[in-house]
């Protein structure tokens, strides 16, 4: 069936009925409309029927569809395959949210606009970016936890609010609870090694593909595009050797063959060094030897998680010129804006965080928490003495009262929206968790 007209009506398995309102874009595997369903504007994805005949088993395909509709998105952060139309002429469709308004697919904050002299789309700051890769982190691990694997992931299966950092996951229909392969075409750049060779997507893959797309939204680049593998002229047989029989890391310590230069990798060079240690090496070892041949061994969410809550701890407005850059506990650093000093004595350790001590720094409730918590809901935040702005202070910003145990062991109350002065050896506890000032 060519493009489906304004006024087309199809009939869901489970006995509704929608219309098609307008088309809103189109993609390799089909186009999408809005469409009035059941009072609700949703939107449709209709496959091309080229797609559909393409696939390796298209009624195991429809039946997984039809299943992930049955059980229900991972989380929140999902446009997830909430209704299936019945077959139409060899094709079908499905039926979910429409994209709110604000957000911006992940293609477009890696495209330079030239009249503009900046990217299509711009994170409001370093805090946003970091938001939006713990949400994508957040996500694999939800779907990885409830025993999906994509089949197909680029930069198109995300759409961002550039000013706060919230995700929504699409193109869900790709997601197989077993991880086997329907012959789903993706691109080759995000497919791990062993799935470009022909091997069947799970959620060691998704991991591969996880890192690339992080790198992404950080370098801007590609991190296996480099020298060596961007060649005059790409062919099948190239493009199999640069991403499946032998990639190389642009920025591999131990083999150059692959350089990051100046003409092809301008942005990963510029922000390389910005970054701090322990994020480069993450994702060092992503792409390393050992990450890309068998047996594959890959960084796993939780590790990243860690990585980009600490990495937006450690991003903080500058209090000279006001734009965000980083800290490091213990040192002085320069503003990577304006060059001013930044001085971060201490912080507040709890059991898996550790928060600096740095006028401006929030605490989220996944921090504190010694197990899992929430990494999107504040529990606090360090605020400067207004008359003295070296003297720091923790803000309690849940609705509970905190008990401070100071060094001679008596016991101050924290009433909610109250302050604890940050004094050495001071110990708090928010909740059940325990958090010791040094």
């Amino acid at each position: 069936m060519a493009e489906l007209k304004n006024g087309f009506k199809a009939r869901t398995v489970n006995g509704g009925e929608f219309t098609v309102l307008e088309f809103l874009g189109g993609g390799g595997q089909g186009n999408v409309y809005k469409v009035s369903f059941g009072g609700r504007e949703m939107a449709l994805k209709w496959y091309h029927k080229s797609t559909v005949e393409k696939m390796k088993n298209p009624k195991e395909f429809y039946e997984n569809l039809r299943n992930n509709i049955r059980k229900g998105a991972p989380t929140k952060a999902f446009l997830w395959p909430e209704e299936l139309s019945e077959w139409l002429d060899g094709s079908f469709g499905y039926l979910m949210q429409l994209r709110p308004q604000g957000f911006e697919e992940l293609t477009r904050f890696l495209i330079w606009d030239p009249k503009k002299r900046r990217m299509k789309a711009q994170f409001s700051g370093i805090t946003a970016r970091c938001n939006a890769a713990i949400n994508i982190i957040e996500g694999f691990r939800a779907l990885h936890n409830d025993g999906y694997s994509y089949q197909d992931l680029n930069n198109g299966n995300f759409f961002i609010d550039p000013k706060n950092g919230n995700v929504l996951i699409c193109d869900n229909d790709n997601v197989s609870e077993r991880g086997v392969n329907f012959g789903i075409a993706g691109k080759q750049r995000y497919m791990a090694p062993e799935v470009v060779l022909g091997g069947s997507p799970d959620k060691r893959s998704d991991r591969f593909s996880l890192a690339v797309i992080l790198f992404r939204m950080l370098f801007i680049e590609h991190p296996l595009e480099g020298k060596y593998s961007t060649p005059p002229c790409m062919t099948p047989e190239l493009e199999k050797k640069f991403y499946g029989t032998d990639p190389v890391f642009v920025l591999d310590p131990e083999d150059d063959r692959n350089a990051a230069n100046n003409q092809l990798n301008t942005n990963t060079l510029r922000f390389w060094k910005i970054y701090p240690e322990y994020i480069r090496d993450l994702f060092v070892e992503s792409f390393s030897k050992k990450s890309v041949q068998p047996p594959y061994d890959r960084v796993i969410e939780r590790t990243w998680l860690d990585a980009f809550v600490r990495l937006r701890s450690e991003t903080v407005a500058c209090p000279h010129c006001g734009k965000e850059t980083f800290i490091s506990e213990g040192y002085t650093v320069s503003c990577m804006y304006c060059g001013g000093p930044l001085t971060c004595r201490g912080g507040i350790k709890f059991k898996r965080f550790e928060v600096p001590a740095f006028g401006g720094v929030k605490l989220y409730d996944g921090q504190v928490s010694e197990t899992e918590g929430d990494f999107h809901k504040l529990v606090g935040e360090i605020v400067r003495n207004k008359k003295d702005p070296s003297k720091l202070a923790l803000r309690n910003l849940t609705e509970n009262v905190w008990n401070v145990k100071l060094p001679d062991n008596s016991v101050r109350s924290v009433e909610p929206d109250g302050v604890m002065p940050l004094i050495k050896d001071f110990v708090v506890n928010i909740g059940n968790a325990e958090g010791t000032v040094y």
